[in-house]
């Protein structure tokens, strides 16, 4: 497909007007599309066999402008200035906290493993959910905030992270 045809076919969603330019959605589109089909293929998913880049692309954009403004589980209003920013190269190494400056940056997910069928989220929430269906996720969510114990764990957590950064600097 010519980039005039994707122009046209997939206009930039109003809700990213001034924040996002054309030709840098249409970019990450594309790449989304061709990434996600190929992982796709190479887990074996029966549905991507017979699968397009253009069908991807479909449902991705569809994803995007149905419910891409917030992520779907928190309500956060997802970073999409953030699209084509994250750097790749592997010569930058490990920086501490750079995938948290990322954390609201939208992402493409499968809203079930199983089924061709697409979500946006945030990094943060996409990388919780791992492989979960939506119930499985929620259901989880619940679990660790209904866990009596998980206040206990926060504060020793704490008790240790101000330890540790008064030993470093003694």
């Amino acid at each position: 497909m010519s980039k005039t045809a994707t122009k046209e076919k997939y206009p930039l969603p109003a809700f990213l007007k001034n924040r996002c330019a054309p030709s840098v959605y249409r970019k990450w589109l594309d790449n989304k599309a061709d990434t996600l089909l190929k992982r796709d293929r190479k887990r074996g998913k029966p549905y991507a066999r017979g699968a397009t880049d253009s069908l991807y692309k479909q449902l991705i954009h569809r994803a995007i402008v149905e419910t891409g403004a917030f992520d779907p589980f928190t309500g956060e209003k997802l970073a999409w200035e953030l699209i084509s920013t994250w750097d790749t190269s592997p010569s930058r190494g490990p920086e501490p906290g750079y995938r948290k400056k990322f954390a609201l940056l939208p992402t493409v997910d499968h809203i079930d493993p199983d089924l061709l069928a697409f979500e946006i989220c945030s990094l943060r929430t996409n990388g919780c959910k791992s492989d979960l269906d939506p119930m499985e996720f929620v259901a989880f969510c619940r679990r660790v905030a209904g866990y009596k114990r998980t206040d206990v764990y926060i504060r020793t957590w704490l008790s240790l992270k101000s330890g540790w950064r008064h030993s470093r600097c003694a």
